[in-house]
């Protein structure tokens, strides 16, 4: 029986890049627009959170069961729209 071994073809690593390079960051208005958007789906979330009685000490009857996660979406969004803003 003729046995095959395997080759094995390395490549050569990539070149690796100077150190002195900076980091790639987004201009004011992309922050701006990004941080304002996820900021106003977090408002919206709360808002519509709001609305089906989330934050009432006795909910409606028949009121969804969503509304607390609905919040806390809402809450989530808010801070991603701050760390957008300052990240």
């Amino acid at each position: 029986m003729a046995t095959q071994q395997a080759t094995r073809t390395e490549t050569p690593q990539a070149e690796t890049q100077p150190e002195t390079q900076e980091k790639w960051q987004d201009c004011t208005s992309c922050r701006l627009t990004g941080a304002a958007t996820l900021t106003g789906l977090g408002l919206y979330a709360l808002h519509e959170a709001r609305q089906q009685g989330a934050f009432a000490k006795v909910r409606p009857k028949g009121s969804p069961r969503g509304a607390p996660i609905s919040a806390a979406i809402g809450v989530v969004f808010i801070g991603l729209g701050i760390g957008r803003l300052f990240v």
